[in-house]
């Protein structure tokens, strides 16, 4: 595209015309949506979710208070963050999408949760409805008269236990309420992470786009959000010119009026209605428009609407509904410091259920008789849920501590079913020239892995900052763009959370995105979405879903570029259960591991050192992977272990060649993988030579080698003749002066000076 389309100057006067923002335009009541299309079961069958979220969250009331206890001794822990009043907005919006759409949620998702499971269920077969109620460990048949009602049991059961920290609860009690996913309907999560989904809903909608589905993501958020980092970066990643086909997510606020304690309007923003964000990201102001959401029928159809655009190519739509949480932040929060009691009550007057129930009294769909009716069902069965969940479900046994956090699948042995069409190659694709000895450039291996992996599997995209037509700071990517095209390899904004946020979404609905951070340095902009998301999800959301993407990003050093470029931050990243983290060292090894990484199921953090991109090593042509968490010896010897990885094995290797001169055998251990850790090669390898330099660019305190050392002294201290030396970098951050980074980084000189003197030499 920027080759295609010069932006030339022009500097003619004018003015921007900006379009009208809508503001509560479908003013209808119950009788015009029926009027409309809304079939009356459809219209009672909202009533009734409504009602199951409202008796839902009553009920954590009473178990947070302790008037009710569903098993003797139970006391409650865990958050109670309730959307008591804002019923309308998740069932209004989530009754407009199809069983097959995917929702994001918030820390305030109790509603939004019971809404999805429900309206799937009401979408099911009779052999689907079968298959639900089993996974809880009930029998069924399809031609049960209850089977339906049972499988809305089932499903309250399934939340409840999550919410109390069960087995039987959707995410296995590792979530709780702030974070309960079900990913059989397409909810992708709840986010205890103030706009934390945002980015992830984005990457969803991307990736069921490029998956060839028509499926629609809704993203449901506060009005806090809003102001936040993830919030820009996300809508304007969804708003991008370069998808031509549109997003299809839709972004709806559900503006409960306060952030926490502060409000939107008056004190913490400059505006009036959170719709007018949408102007800000493209020329139809994302289709903005503020929505009544206390009408449970505005909000259906306002989102019917934003979905119509959404699969017609024309998304991203941004809804601002206005709704209002009747309790405060949470339990413990009596609201009396920042509202009135006249404000309160003004809201509970057009509460969103009592208001619906009144209109299908009018329109005939409902009597009394059974509106009570109604309302008895949903608090017996949240009833019989939490009973159910307390005395039926199971604590989780501490011996799963580790099930769900990381996956032993792979793509491997996938054969052509997902292999790139020839036809869809704009160029063929070539491997890279080697010189006679086989050889090829380290970064020339990056681009080689990518691409064959992309040939293999065109579920595999490529997106970062500058990795299209330019290839990439360092050129790693170069050439992609030319074999791909730009559906499969694009620039991403300078957006350093939403690049990751977005390749977490579009990996959950099965997507293999590569992403590119391009220094390492950057990762700090981006560590909510690395590790809070990236890494916790599958874990956080009882291990039932797969994150297959890669982070490619790089260490910097010995350019100049001083303390914002040229960090080594692996450590940090190593910090995150969840996550897995490479560093290789030669182009063999970052050709495989990277092809491993691909096809690994789990959120990969890869990163490459600058100064390697132009080191060679003979690479084969043909297809290997080289597995994560095998080091290697890489040279052998019998006096002292150096276990150095990335650019600190060049250093390593140059300083054993030094050593050998002078009479003593230095072994080099490259780990290769940190996460996960091969400790037996290198504690093998301590045992034989008794000694052990573990070479850190990072600074010295809190850097990855001093975990290795902790690992060495466990596994080998009877073999050990010498304490375990980490050498590092001094604890200062990187100082640009040729001088000063010169001595600040671990060389070959200081290497061998460092054994000599452990040796007594």
């Amino acid at each position: 595209m920027p080759r295609d389309m010069d932006i030339l100057p022009d500097f003619t006067p004018g003015q921007m015309e900006i379009a009208p923002i809508p503001l509560f335009q479908w003013d209808g009541d119950l009788s015009r949506a029926l009027d409309e299309g809304l079939a009356p079961d459809d219209a009672l069958r909202m009533f009734q979710v409504m009602l199951f979220i409202r008796s839902f969250e009553e009920m954590v009331v009473q178990l947070k208070s302790g008037k009710f206890a569903p098993m003797p001794g139970y006391k409650f822990i865990g958050a109670t963050h309730l959307s008591i009043g804002q019923e309308g907005v998740a069932v209004g919006a989530i009754s407009a999408i199809r069983p097959d759409d995917y929702i994001t949620s918030t820390h305030r998702g109790h509603g939004h949760s019971i809404a999805k499971g429900a309206f799937a269920l009401y979408g099911s077969s009779p052999q689907e409805l079968v298959d639900f109620v089993a996974r809880i460990g009930w029998t069924a048949s399809v031609d049960d008269p209850d089977l339906l009602h049972r499988a809305i049991q089932a499903h309250m059961n399934q939340a409840m236990a999550e919410l109390l920290g069960k087995e039987e609860g959707y995410c296995r009690g590792r979530g709780g309420g702030m974070h309960i996913a079900d990913f059989h309907a397409g909810h992708l999560g709840a986010n205890a992470i103030v706009g934390g989904s945002m980015a992830i809903a984005t990457g969803a909608a991307m990736g069921s786009q490029k998956l060839g589905t028509d499926r629609v993501v809704l993203c449901l958020f506060g009005d806090g959000a809003t102001n936040n980092g993830i919030a820009h970066e996300a809508m304007n990643f969804a708003s991008m010119a370069q998808f031509e086909q549109g997003t299809p997510v839709v972004f709806i606020i559900e503006n409960n009026q306060y952030c926490m304690t502060c409000q939107e309007v008056g004190e913490v923003t400059g505006i009036t209605h959170l719709a007018r964000r949408g102007v800000g990201y493209n020329e139809v102001n994302m289709h903005a428009e503020t929505v009544n959401g206390m009408s449970a029928t505005a909000v259906h159809e306002a989102v019917s609407r934003a979905v119509a655009l959404c699969r017609s190519g024309q998304g991203p739509v941004l809804l601002d509904c206005k709704t209002y949480r009747y309790l405060g932040h949470s339990l413990s929060d009596d609201r009396k410091a920042y509202r009135t009691e006249e404000e309160e009550a003004a809201w509970r007057a057009i509460d969103a259920i009592e208001t619906f129930e009144k209109q299908a009294l009018a329109a005939g769909i409902l009597t009394p008789e059974k509106a009570a009716e109604y309302r008895e069902t949903a608090k017996s069965m949240v009833y019989e849920a939490t009973k159910w969940a307390g005395t039926e479900a199971h604590d989780p046994d501490p011996s799963t501590m580790y099930e769900g956090l990381l996956t032993d699948t792979t793509s491997e042995g996938i054969g052509p079913e997902w292999a790139t069409p020839e036809s869809a190659l704009v160029t063929p694709a070539t491997h890279q020239k080697r010189d006679n000895q086989g050889r090829i450039l380290y970064r020339h291996a990056v681009t080689e892995a990518i691409m064959e992996e992309m040939v293999r599997d065109r579920r595999v995209i490529l997106y970062g900052e500058d990795v299209a037509d330019y290839g990439g700071a360092f050129g790693a990517t170069r050439g992609l763009i030319d074999t791909f095209g730009r559906d499969r390899v694009f620039n991403s904004p300078i957006s350093e959370s939403a690049i990751p946020g977005t390749g977490c979404g579009a990996a959950m609905v099965g997507m293999r995105p590569v992403v590119e951070l391009m220094y390492i340095d950057f990762v700090l902009m981006a560590m909510d979405q690395i590790g809070n998301q990236c890494a916790k999800s599958r874990y956080m959301f009882g291990g039932k879903m797969l994150i297959p993407m890669v982070i490619r990003t790089t260490i910097g050093g010995g350019k100049g570029y001083a303390g914002q470029h040229s960090q080594s931050l692996e450590a940090v990243l190593c910090m995150f259960p969840g996550l897995k983290v490479v560093a290789p060292a030669t182009a063999y090894d970052v050709k495989g591991l990277l092809k491993a990484a691909i096809r690994d199921d789990n959120p990969v953090v890869f990163i490459e050192h600058q100064l390697s991109y132009l080191e060679k090593d003979a690479v084969p042509e043909d297809d290997y992977t080289v597995p994560l968490g095998v080091a290697k010896v890489a040279r052998e010897g019998t006096d002292i272990t150096v276990v150095a990885y990335s650019y600190m094995w060049n250093v390593a290797m140059q300083a054993a060649e030094m050593a050998e001169a002078e009479g003593i055998s230095v072994e080099v251990v490259d780990p290769r993988t940190l996460i996960p850790l091969d400790v037996d090669t290198i504690a093998a390898s301590v045992s034989k030579t008794g000694r052990c330099i573990v070479l850190q660019q990072a600074p010295e305190i809190g850097c990855f080698g001093e975990h290795i050392a902790y690992e060495v002294q466990q596994r080998c201290w009877s073999s050990l003749k010498a304490p375990v030396r980490v050498l590092a970098a001094y604890n200062v951050p990187p100082p640009m002066a040729q001088t000063l980074e010169s001595e600040n980084l671990p060389s070959p000189a200081k290497t061998l000076a460092n054994i000599k003197e452990m040796l007594g030499k």
